[in-house]
């Protein structure tokens, strides 16, 4: 290419592996490099990277060749994530994190290369409960940044492309497949309405009989419900959406000896000032499954418990999804489980129809 100079470096570290340095040179402007662990993909990037800047794909000045990481996350809060509380809440620790490890970083300088040492890094920490990072909790910190590196690229023309796009993602385990039959949640409920905390059992009932998770279930208001139907405002995609009431759950606000003043909380926390914490209710959930006998369970499990139960009552895929809130219908799959002995029903009912006794 007029005007550049290519360049490519072979490194041998000191455990014997070979990594390969491509840079391109460009006149009165900042050179662009990346590293990779065969010398073909270093010259394909070398390619790629000349023939994107005889396209235009350049940055446009100056002053954008000296935007940082940080500069970028702030951007992104402002006009995207700001929109949407539920994601700001999700993605704000893995964006500080960002911030703590790469904040003062240009973002040309975000390589692929850069992003894959990261990906270790993320390995081998641990989370705020003092656990082992797994796959998907660091592909979630990944997907937080590529959005916003992907707004960067395509809407407000800060980079040349998206590095994250060249990195692999993680393995992840498959989803739990975990969720109560019948006479366990029963029997769950049962032992909730005995537990110290009066507000288990409203919980639980809710959260197994309408599919919400923690966070949409604490934030529900007394002015959500109207009509027969609750709805959510504050949900992890940013999206409201409203779920009739079934008549447990009806029952049981009806019997609720409250106020009922529009603003206040359906479950209110100790300290009207703040949220209502999960660590609330943990130790009462966690003595009624014992009580209950019920191992490898967690809270959220009881969306999954109702997904399940939906399918196997006849709710279409549609249903589900506008139900759980789901965007992806492979998202919705992952929460929806069969029984043993549904499927066992399911064969023996297409069976008797197909073939003759």
């Amino acid at each position: 290419m007029k005007g550049s100079e290519r360049c490519i470096r072979k490194y041998v570290k000191k455990d014997g592996s070979v990594t390969y340095h491509a840079e391109v040179r460009r006149k009165n402007a900042k050179t662009l490099r990346d590293s990779f662990p065969t010398l073909t993909l270093a010259k394909n990037w070398v390619r790629k990277t000349e023939s994107d800047l005889l396209d235009g794909k350049q940055l446009p000045d100056n002053k954008a060749r000296k935007l940082t990481l940080n500069d970028l996350i702030d951007q992104y809060i402002r006009l995207h994530l700001n929109k949407h509380p539920g994601r700001l809440k999700d993605q704000t620790p893995h964006l500080n994190w960002w911030r703590e490890q790469y904040g003062t970083r240009i973002l040309m300088n975000i390589t692929p290369g850069l992003l894959a040492e990261a990906r270790e890094d993320l390995l081998s920490g641990m989370t705020s409960r003092k656990l082992p990072r797994t796959n998907s909790t660091v592909n979630r910190y990944f997907s937080s940044l590529s959005r916003a590196f992907s707004l960067a690229h395509q809407e407000w023309q800060w980079i040349v492309e998206n590095p994250f796009r060249r990195v692999t993602k993680l393995k992840e385990n498959k989803g739990r497949n975990r969720f109560l039959n019948r006479d366990e949640l029963n029997c769950l409920l049962d032992c909730c309405k005995q537990s110290r905390n009066p507000q288990l059992f409203g919980m639980v009932l809710i959260a197994s009989s309408m599919a919400l998770r923690f966070g949409e279930l604490v934030n529900i208001r007394w002015k959500h419900i109207q009509n027969g139907f609750i709805t959510l405002e504050d949900t992890k995609n940013g999206d409201s959406r409203s779920i009739p009431i079934p008549s447990p759950v009806a029952s049981y606000l009806n019997a609720l000896d409250s106020p009922k003043i529009p603003q206040d909380y359906l479950f209110p926390s100790k300290d009207p000032e703040r949220r209502h914490p999960p660590s609330m209710i943990r130790k009462a959930f966690d003595k009624a499954l014992r009580d209950a006998q019920i191992e490898d369970f967690t809270f959220h499990d009881l969306r999954h418990t109702c997904a399940s139960h939906l399918a196997m009552n006849g709710a279409t895929q549609g249903e589900l999804m506008e139900i759980l809130g789901h965007r992806s219908p492979t998202m919705t799959k992952r929460y929806t489980h069969f029984t043993k002995e549904h499927i066992a029903r399911v064969l023996q009912k297409t069976s008797n129809n197909l073939i003759d006794p």
